[in-house]
């Protein structure tokens, strides 16, 4: 750094441009050391004194600024003497705080700047032309306020017609989830169909799906004059009728058809199983006779 012009001013807490102290013509590049007790408001620019410390840049003992302009304002604390050592930067040590190349409101001009943040536990709540950090969070991700300046936070907004959303209302698209007893599932649709057009002359124990399955309908005709049962099992191979228990039991009116739709899916974790026979009681082994049932239709996923 080339020789100081001048190392002290009188500390009154008043702004004071020293830029009558330089040697370099205006504009010219200084580095500003403050080699003093007491920290140091910097202002660089402007042909009158800054209307406030907020237009300042503060600087610590020991601390270095580089600047460019053609009117220089520093201002310390009253009650002491200001030392701050003035020159042509050439080399900076120790702490330094830069300045940008463009002024506020003018073309942008120059290469980027890598840039940080800081994470606070409380955030802060600024005022109007107030300097603030940008926010990280605490796994130093850019923390991002998805609602408008306007707003404080988000509202939760009841289903309704004709709703007013408010400026930082924030629209989430959602999957529907469903518990099957032990752990949380995507609501599903029916996806398959296992159909028996007819009936054989047995129980006609059959397997519909060999893993975790929901079913959402099971529809069919009684061809019988007598009733039948329709026993549903949660097992991943057919069923062994009068042996295996089933998990629900459906009567089957005698010669009209049946619908039996489920609201919400009936939930089978080992399989979907299902067997007819001709009476209720779970260790019944009645065949039917063939044709008894027409065209069953079992909807699952």
């Amino acid at each position: 750094m080339a020789a100081a012009t001048q190392s002290s001013f009188a500390a009154n807490g008043a702004w004071q441009d020293i830029a009558a102290t330089l040697t370099a013509a205006a504009n010219a590049d200084v580095l500003l050391q403050n080699t003093g007790q007491q920290p140091v408001k910097v202002c660089f620019g402007g042909a009158t004194a800054p209307a406030s410390d907020l237009a300042g840049v503060t600087i610590n003992p020991r601390g270095t600024i580089v600047g460019n302009a053609a009117n220089v304002w520093v201002r310390s604390p009253g009650g002491t003497n200001l030392a701050v050592t003035v020159g042509h930067s050439g080399g900076v040590s120790g702490n330094v705080a830069s300045l940008g190349n463009v002024a506020a409101g003018a073309a942008d001009a120059g290469n980027p700047v890598k840039v940080g943040g800081v994470y606070s536990a409380t955030l802060p709540t600024l005022a109007d032309g107030q300097r603030g950090n940008m926010q990280l969070t605490n796994k130093g991700a850019l923390a991002v306020t998805l609602f408008s300046s306007a707003g404080s936070a988000f509202t939760a907004i009841a289903p309704a017609n004709s709703t007013t959303n408010p400026s930082y209302a924030l629209a989430v698209a959602s999957f529907g989830m469903q518990h099957n007893g032990a752990t949380w599932d995507l609501a599903k649709k029916p996806a398959s169909t296992n159909r028996l057009l007819s009936a054989a002359a047995t129980t006609n124990a059959t397997s519909v799906k060999t893993s975790g399955a929901d079913l959402f309908r099971v529809r069919g005709h009684n061809a019988s004059a007598s009733a039948r049962y329709l026993k549903l099992y949660n097992k991943a191979s057919a069923p062994t009728v009068g042996t295996d228990t089933p998990v629900a039991t459906y009567y089957l009116a005698p010669s009209a058809p049946f619908d039996i739709d489920f609201q919400t899916a009936l939930y089978f974790s080992a399989g979907l199983a299902f067997a007819l026979t001709g009476a209720a009681p779970d260790s019944d082994t009645t065949a039917l006779a063939a044709g008894d049932i027409l065209c069953l239709n079992i909807h699952y996923a």
